[in-house]
């Protein structure tokens, strides 16, 4: 691992750690850096602001964690590898989703869930101009934040989020993908 990466996991580690006993909205800079023995400028150097880290440690982890377990391919498949993702670390992301202002993880969430579900409905139909397949991204990315940010306010219950895989809105069922970039959607 580059030494750029293992400075940035050495602050998210701190950041982690941290959040155990206090609430993100708490923590300073000062906090994570003092925690993590390491200057100011090494974090200024990688980010912007702890919002920043927050983004970043989601960006890195869930990503490398969905490609691993080829999530992307049904909506069932996506909810359960979230599921297990966000209970690995549970303490990280409720605390980390609690705050919703400006830079929050819930709106990183957001628009990352937004471009990946506008890719996939690139791929599903290229000709279709780009403002359809961002809408089909932002209702994608709605309908799983609509489940999400519930199911992690509420505690998150083992086997609760993946039990609403069950419902009758796949992802990247093609049809319904295909209606809705052409409007068809009823």
């Amino acid at each position: 691992m580059p030494r750029s990466n293992q400075t940035k996991q050495l602050l998210a580690q701190s950041l982690q750690e941290l959040m155990v006993t206090t609430p993100l909205e708490k923590i300073s800079v000062n906090d994570i850096v003092d925690h993590a023995g390491v200057g100011r400028n090494t974090f200024y150097y990688h980010f912007e602001d702890k919002y920043d880290l927050v983004n970043w440690y989601f960006q890195s982890g869930i990503t490398q964690f969905l490609v691993e377990r080829s999530a992307y391919s049904s909506w069932g498949t996506l909810l359960t590898a979230l599921e297990t993702y966000f209970l690995e670390n549970k303490v990280f992301y409720c605390n980390a989703l609690a705050y919703n202002g400006q830079n929050s993880l819930q709106q990183y969430m957001f628009d990352y869930l937004c471009s990946i579900f506008a890719q996939n409905a690139r791929e599903l139909n290229p000709e279709i101009p780009s403002d359809r397949t961002q809408m089909a991204g932002q209702f994608f990315a709605g309908a799983m934040m609509g489940i999400l940010i519930p199911w992690v306010f509420g505690g998150m219950k083992s086997n609760a989020l993946s039990s609403v895989s069950d419902i009758s809105l796949p992802v990247f069922n093609h049809d319904i993908m295909q209606q809705l970039l052409r409007g068809n959607l009823q």
